[in-house]
């Protein structure tokens, strides 16, 4: 009886022990880690003729991203600021520092056309452009405020009412965050085997995983906690 007993044991734990692993596995297999992100920044940048010189921790996780539903855009319009964001069924978006920036083709100290960023027609502020709004003109001069590629700009609000045909700058443009100020949210807390949602109204704005002040809707108490999603705030950083 013993050495059954001994055997059931050796078993179960050996079935307990390819379950950690497959568990593991999997939530391995739906990431996407500093590594890689910093290698598709720097193939980016090096697609539009900047040196890169990022430096993104090799530790860092995110949720598994689509290729197709990464963007990635010039914040600063120097190529200074990168925002990066996945826009995928688990978003989220962060901004890296490129610390080296210097064009590997030096422009013409003579004037010349530039092809530039424009809309179509008319846009109210708060619109969201789409790429049937966008068109592109010529823009005499160098001027790094001006929008030169279309994916710096799709997707994005306006900032004020924005006429047609006229060069847009990244000024014009709201930034654009996972949660906003004022938007209606999930409040998630998880204690032990009980989860716990209530409806509560965001004071602030925030990004992926940052901190975020929220109002309890029922309660009226004001509480912190990070933005998981566009509708989801949890109430500490060890809930999935």
């Amino acid at each position: 009886m013993g050495i059954f007993i001994s055997m059931v044991i050796k078993t179960l734990r050996n079935v307990a022990i390819f379950f950690v692993i497959f568990i593991y596995c999997n939530v391995e297999a739906n990431t996407i880690g500093g590594a890689e992100l910093k290698v598709k920044i720097e193939d980016w940048l090096s697609n539009k003729g900047v040196h890169a010189q990022i430096s993104i921790l090799d530790e860092l996780k995110y949720p598994g991203c689509d290729d197709s539903k990464i963007i990635i855009n010039d914040i600063s319009g120097k190529n200074k600021l990168i925002k990066v964001r996945c826009i995928d069924q688990n978003p989220w978006q962060f901004i890296v520092r490129n610390k080296f920036v210097k064009k590997e083709f030096q422009p013409s100290t003579k004037k010349s056309e530039n092809i530039v960023i424009a809309l179509k027609k008319f846009k109210n502020k708060g619109s969201v452009i789409t790429e049937d709004d966008v068109i592109t003109i010529k823009k005499k001069g160098v001027n790094t405020r001006y929008i030169s590629e279309k994916t710096d700009i799709i997707g994005k609000k306006l900032k004020k009412d924005t006429r047609s045909n006229k060069a847009i700058t990244f000024s014009n443009l709201k930034d654009d965050w996972l949660i906003e100020k004022n938007s209606i949210v999930i409040i998630e807390n998880n204690k032990s085997f009980i989860t716990i949602k209530e409806e509560g109204i965001a004071l602030n704005d925030g990004n992926f995983m940052e901190k975020i002040k929220v109002k309890n809707l029922k309660s009226g108490k004001i509480i912190v906690g990070y933005a998981k999603n566009k509708k989801k705030v949890i109430l500490n950083t060890k809930q999935n």
